[in-house]
């Protein structure tokens, strides 16, 4: 009986596992999303009417901590059946009784020091190493966001060539591509400005992988959704505000600042309230829009396609 959940926080990890067992068992490779409205049709097809064809089939269940309590319920009945030739992925936050588990967890925000040694075993898998002090600065700057840690750590690779990574390559490598990099598209993106957007997509496409720049703009709107619901709303925020609602939400000063139209000392956009230019209804509809963007970037042979749409959703506040 083929089935494992893959548990924890680490996204990124989740997708290489599912790629590896793919490849490993071979046969067709099914993805199920939860807004699929025939999910457990195609589910319970899988399960009884493939096999008898004699091929192999991988079905990967993703976000099932989205599926509704009667859904789950009769896909964790369904577990107990799964054939030999059909391998059965079920990504998750926690484990499911009755099936395998492997877990794949991240620090949390505030575990500083555990994110320092997660940093240095990510530096060792691409081939580098650091100092602690270096691999701080790194973190600094680029955060806890997963996807953009494996980017920046590529590209530090292929920078230093082996050889030890200095204060100097992250300033030259990561400071200089991460502010005007994803970042800088992320909020081109909800600060309304298309043509900015799609040219730093165009730009950061021929670096990163689609499926990273559509997880980090999916990061970007949730930490928006977050702040809506916890920020008061006001015409002006001051550096009070922006110092303790980072530390509150657990996001970065510089991100928190933007988010909240603070401008500092020598940036050049010009300042945009997100709090206020946003509201409840509005983010609803995006973080809907977000789902079906990542969904079309993991399945089109174009990804790339779907951020552009998403984009222009998003600045031109068009109708779903």
């Amino acid at each position: 009986m083929p089935v494992l959940v893959l548990s924890g926080s680490s996204e990124l990890s989740k997708e290489r596992k599912a790629r590896e067992i793919a490849k490993e068992f071979g046969g067709n490779y099914i993805k199920i999303h939860p807004e699929d409205e025939n999910k457990l049709e195609v589910l319970k097809s899988s399960v009884s009417t493939i096999g008898m064809f004699g091929s192999k089939t991988v079905v990967d269940i993703l976000d099932y901590d989205q599926w509704k309590a009667k859904e789950k319920k009769e896909l964790e009945g369904i577990i107990k059946s799964v054939p030999n030739d059909v391998y059965l992925i079920i990504r998750a936050k926690k484990g499911i009784k009755g099936a395998a588990e492997e877990k794949f967890d991240l620090p949390k925000p505030w575990e500083r020091e555990k994110w320092i040694k997660f940093l240095k075993g990510k530096f060792e898998e691409k081939g580098i190493k650091s100092s602690d002090e270096v691999i701080e600065m790194f973190f600094d700057l680029v955060g806890d966001d997963e996807f953009r840690i494996e980017n920046e750590i590529g590209k530090l690779s292929l920078y230093v060539q082996g050889n030890e990574v200095t204060a100097e390559d992250v300033q030259e490598v990561v400071f200089k591509s991460t502010v005007p990099g994803l970042d800088e598209l992320c909020f081109s993106i909800s600060e309304r400005n298309p043509e900015t957007a799609h040219l730093l997509l165009k730009e950061i496409s021929k670096s990163a992988e689609s499926y990273m720049i559509s997880a980090t703009i999916a990061r970007h709107f949730i930490d928006l959704f977050r702040i809506k619901l916890h920020v008061r709303e006001k015409d002006k925020y001051n550096w009070p505000d922006v110092s303790r609602y980072s530390k509150e939400l657990s996001i970065a000063v510089p991100k928190m600042a933007r988010f909240l139209g603070f401008k500092f000392k020598g940036w050049k956009n010009v300042p945009f309230n997100h709090v206020k230019e946003y509201s409840m209804e509005e983010l609803s509809t995006i973080i809907k829009k977000l789902y079906l963007m990542d969904r079309n970037v993991k399945m089109s042979e174009i990804p790339l396609i779907a951020i552009h749409d998403f984009i222009d959703f998003v600045t031109k506040k068009e109708e779903v």
